[in-house]
């Protein structure tokens, strides 16, 4: 039997006290707390193991009973972050569920929806670590939406036997996936009080250049109608979607490195790998600056690079947030420096110039030499600040513009844990507290003036 014709069997039943709505699939039971009504881990598409792998996401199974949707589901195969080695949560490629969070007494109401797009580098995410945004919710009558996607080569895998087998899709199926789930809201928005005509699609990191790629995807239209990109950009970034050529010797290398070589049945040795061997390979994980996953100008999901489907008017008439934060590199410093015992000194941030930006390196470090700087690890701080993320988001503003997008920017420059020596300013991921006042279910303590600037940007 294959995995789309599973029949799903609920955990638990709903509790007396549970509201009940019926989406895709059948009916649900959400729970109550703080304000607000939360279904957790329901089911937008069927698991992605077997012949699902490295695949489109395909319909879901309709279930029998009313099962307690109380818990978040499975986050979908990724290794764990160096040097923690802990999950969020379960993994498993039975993994695209979306979690919904409601204004209580919604029933009948014609509410705005917000979707949102973790990130994680591609390689990374879960949406149990946004739990939960109940303030946003409660108090501004919003229902926000957080769905899983694939990541690592599960989502992003691009191999020509693949976009043979698929009419030219390949290396998208993480994107995909997000837009499975906006299709989910429009087909469900209103069985929970929300207006499928009013969706606004946010995400940050990874996340926001995931909105960029559904700005600019042909099978997205009208599935979405404001977008905000938090420190995720659209254009002239080292980060932006490969073609096609570039991303299938990244794949064919990857397969090779699983001694998946040859390209006659490699697609089937891949299919045959259990998850922790495909998560085995450097690659699945974040170590550089160097994007090794991403979503894939395949010619059929995303058939231009955003930048030129913004300017050419992807998102005409459509109102956009674009942004990031002060000291974006700050984040990067400690993850692929610090936590690795190293401090950059001068020769560190020449060679690391030199690996990550090539024939380029010596145009960046006339813009950024040493001795304009208090230490080598601000001046490559400040060279992740404006590549990555300022640069590009300003030319992201500029695009969409030309496009004929209605566009905002912002500039985050607030800093939650102050001038430490680790994290200081305005960090990559700096304004997530703001946005969503508990994180993996903790609440996020804020001082006041911190809690009235979250209120703001709420």
């Amino acid at each position: 039997m294959s995995a789309s014709a599973a029949v799903v069997v609920p955990p638990a039943a709903a509790a007396p006290d549970d509201t009940v709505v019926t989406v895709t699939g059948g009916p649900i039971s959400g729970r109550h707390a703080n304000g607000i009504v939360e279904y957790l881990g329901v089911p937008f598409a069927a698991p992605t193991s077997g012949e699902n792998r490295f695949a489109p996401p395909q319909p879901v199974a309709p279930w029998t009973g009313v099962p307690a949707t109380h818990a978040h589901g499975p986050q979908c195969p990724q290794a764990s972050p160096a040097p923690f080695g802990l999950a969020v949560q379960e993994s498993s490629e039975d993994c695209l569920s979306i979690d919904i969070y409601v204004p209580e007494n919604s029933a009948g109401a014609v509410l705005p929806v917000m979707v949102w797009i973790y990130g994680g580098a591609f390689v990374l995410g879960s949406d149990a670590q946004y739990d939960s945004p109940d303030r946003l919710v409660r108090e501004d009558k919003v229902i926000v939406a957080i769905p899983n996607y694939r990541v690592g080569p599960f989502g992003f895998l691009a191999l020509p036997e693949l976009a043979d087998s698929t009419g030219g899709i390949t290396g998208t199926y993480g994107t995909l996936d997000q837009q499975a789930a906006l299709r989910w809201i429009q087909e469900n928005a209103a069985a929970f009080g929300g207006d499928p005509g009013n969706v606004t699609l946010f995400g940050e990191s990874a996340g926001g250049m995931s909105v960029c790629t559904q700005l600019a995807s042909p099978l997205a239209r009208g599935l979405f109608h404001r977008a905000i990109i938090q420190s995720g950009s659209c254009a002239r970034s080292p980060l932006s979607p490969p073609d096609s050529e570039l991303a299938f010797q990244r794949s064919a290398d990857y397969a090779a490195s699983l001694g998946c070589r040859d390209p006659h049945t490699r697609l089937n040795c891949l299919r045959a790998l259990p998850v922790g061997k495909l998560l085995g390979s450097p690659s699945a994980e974040l170590h550089s600056m160097a994007v090794a996953w991403s979503p894939v100008q395949d010619g059929v999901v995303l058939t231009s690079a955003p930048e030129q489907a913004l300017a050419a008017g992807a998102a005409r008439d459509m109102p956009l947030l674009v942004g990031s934060n002060a000291d974006e590199g700050a984040t990067f410093i400690a993850l692929l420096d610090y936590l690795k015992g190293m401090i950059p000194d001068e020769s560190d941030y020449l060679a690391w110039a030199q690996e990550l930006f090539g024939d380029n390196a010596g145009q960046v470090l006339r813009q950024y030499p040493p001795v304009d700087f208090s230490s080598p690890v601000k001046a490559k701080e400040k060279v992740l600040t404006d590549g990555f993320f300022a640069c590009p988001a300003l030319f992201t503003t500029e695009a969409a513009r030309a496009g004929g997008a209605e566009v905002w920017q912002y500039r985050f420059n607030e800093a939650p844990l102050g001038q430490n020596p680790v994290l200081p300013g305005a960090f990559h991921a700096a304004e997530l507290p703001y946005v969503f006042t508990e994180l993996l279910g903790i609440p996020i303590p804020l001082p006041p003036a911190g809690d009235q600037l979250s209120r703001r940007i709420q």
